[in-house]
Parts: C-alpha cells; structure tokens; sequence
C-alpha cells in the first residue's frame, strides 16, 4: 500500500460498503440496518465495542476508504466503523439488541470517537488486492463465500481479458493458494448464485441456511460432479449444469426438519451421498424415506441392500441374546416387544418363502 496521509473524516460522513464480499448474503447490502445486523451477528462486533469503551480506539490502524462525492465508504474496517458507529449513537442497533448494546453504551469509561483516522484512496480497485492478503491470508480469514467472492471480484477487475487457466494461476499467486482450489471455490459460487437467483427453487431454505462450504466440499467427490452435469469441479460456467439435480442436492443439504435436522446431516457424510447418487435404487429410497443411511444401503443394488439388513437385523439380534441374561428383572414390555419383533420376522421370512415357492 502506498505511503498516505492520515485524516480524521466524521463517522457520520462514512458509508459502510455494500460490495463487501461479508455482506454477500444480505437482501439489501445498501441497508445501514441490514449490514449492522449482520455485524452483530457474525462479526463479534460487541467485543470490539466493549473493548472501544473500555480502552479507547486504537489509531494505529486507519480505515481505508474511497471518496464519492461529499461522503467516503469503508472499504476495509467495516467492524470498526460499525462499533463506533453504535457506541457514540449514531445508528441504532436491532430491537433484539437493544438492551446489550445500551449496557455497553453506559459501561463505556472512554467516550467514544465521532471521527476516526482515514486513508483515502481513488477507488475501490486500488484496495482491493490488500483485502485478500488481510482476510484470506491474514489473520482475520472470512469464511468461504466471502472467500470465493472476494475472488469473483478480483477476477473481473483484474484478470477479466484472461483465459481461464491464467485466471486461475493469477488469482492462486494473490491469495497463496492453489489454482485448482481457486477454481472450486468459484464453482461453488456459481452454484451458490444460480440457486439464489432462482429463489433455490421454492425449496424451505434462505440464504443464511446455506452452508457454503459444504457446497464446495461436495464438489470433491466426483459422483456427486458428474451427477451434477458438470464437467469437473472447476466448471465454473456450467453449460450442461443439470438444476433438478441441483434442487434435490439442496434440498438433501440444507432443508431441516421440525428438529432441525438435515437428510445429510454432517459433511463426512457426503461420501455417502456420493455413492447414493450413482443409483436410482438408492435415490428413490432418499427421496421416499429422507434417510441417507437407508438409501446407501440400496447402492450396490435392491438384493445386497436386503442382504445387508438381513444381517443387520441378525447381528441386533445376537446383542439381544446376549444381553438377557444380564438384564434383571425382565417386564411385560420387554415381553410386548418380543412379541411385535418375533411377528415382524416372521412376516419377513413368510414373504421371502411365498415368493420363492411361486
């Protein structure tokens, strides 16, 4: 970064930046109230006002801003801004925060900034590069779609004339990274836009429910590529991209039930998941019952699938055997239960024998 003087610009002159890549999930990233919000949520932005008010701010490190008209926007320091901004009452905090933040407003034993130390600088393009070495290789890291963003960002504004291969090895060198990862990142996100731009396909997920890297780790496994219809996991146009496959997969990663649960459930699973995608034995049964471990079972076929339940069931069995001998006393129950479980195997073998002897 070039050597610059220093001003102190008034908070109520300096605009938060809708183009932030943080603020990529935000219905409206031009809304004070939505990007303070957000900052509160997911940004630790009260310890940073707990910290303003008990030691004073720290001018070390000046905001970087750009100039438009008679007001300035941040484009690095966003938190800063907004813990200041909400300490000396400049914008109000949500209902829901109400109370917490006017208990640090009254606790506060420094009184808070109105202006604060500003590089100025001629446009976003200028900064944008040192955005990344701060928060994909520094040590404030942003999550993954603020990551591949970020990157979508830098690619359109620097590299946009490119070829793809030499996109992706100059956006690799600006973040120390690896071109192949780069690219996935990014095709993840074009997954990620092409479902937000068709409202996830009236699916009950938000934008917030959308866990991002698990997009890009699903994007590991081949199956689920292929499955996908795209050519590779850096296919970042997707031509042939197959969107009711797209649907399903959302659906079977972010959509919860009335506990909260996921068909998923966690990422190791996804190795399942790529396995079941490859059948559509299996798929069906994912789509009748929502259970990912039913529907691996029915991946090698509907035979080894009732083959492997079968044994299941005789392995449950022999823990139960083994087990009464250990239990004492013995109930009705245990007895009511015996009787439904003898039942349901004994219609089990007399379908199995019916079929066989027509």
């Amino acid at each position: 970064m070039p050597s610059q003087k220093v001003e102190l610009i008034d908070t109520s002159q300096i605009d938060f930046d809708p183009e932030n890549p943080r603020f990529y999930r935000l219905n409206d990233a031009h809304s004070v109230a939505a990007v303070i919000e957000e900052m509160l949520d997911d940004e630790s932005v009260q310890d940073l006002m707990l910290s303003i008010g008990q030691k004073g701010y720290f001018e070390g490190e000046p905001l970087l801003v750009t100039k438009e008209g008679e007001r300035y926007t941040v484009i690095e320091g966003n938190r800063r801004l907004a813990a200041v901004k909400l300490l000396n009452g400049e914008v109000p905090p949500p209902n829901r925060r109400r109370n917490s933040i006017a208990t640090i407003q009254s606790e506060a034993i420094v009184t808070p900034p109105k202006t604060l130390p500003c590089l100025i600088y001629q446009n976003r393009r200028d900064v944008l590069r040192y955005l990344g070495y701060r928060h994909i290789t520094g040590i404030k890291e942003w999550d993954s779609l603020s990551k591949a963003k970020y990157l979508a960002q830098l690619r359109d504004e620097f590299y946009a004339g490119l070829a793809k291969k030499e996109q992706m090895r100059s956006l690799s060198n600006d973040i120390g990274s690896k071109p192949d990862y780069v690219a996935q990142l990014l095709t993840a996100l074009s997954l990620y836009i092409r479902a937000e731009n068709s409202k996830f396909y009236a699916l009950p997920i938000e934008a917030k429910d959308v866990e991002f890297s698990l997009i890009t780790t699903a994007l590991s496994y081949k199956k689920i590529v292929e499955w996908l219809g795209l050519e590779s996991k850096s296919d970042i146009e997707m031509p042939s991209l197959n969107e009711e496959n797209l649907k399903r997969a959302l659906g079977w990663m972010f959509s919860k039930d009335q506990l909260g649960r996921t068909v998923l459930g966690e990422s190791r699973n996804l190795s399942e998941l790529a396995a079941v995608v490859t059948s559509e034995d299996a798929i069906a049964v994912l789509e009748d019952s929502g259970k990912l471990s039913e529907a691996f079972l029915y991946t090698d076929g509907p035979q080894v699938a009732l083959e492997k339940a079968l044994e299941e069931v005789s392995r449950r069995a022999t823990v139960v055997w083994n087990m009464l001998p250990k239990t004492n006393p013995l109930t009705n129950d245990h007895l009511d239960q015996s009787d439904n479980v003898f039942e349901q195997i004994k219609a089990i073998r007399n379908f199995i024998r019916d079929k066989l002897e027509d």
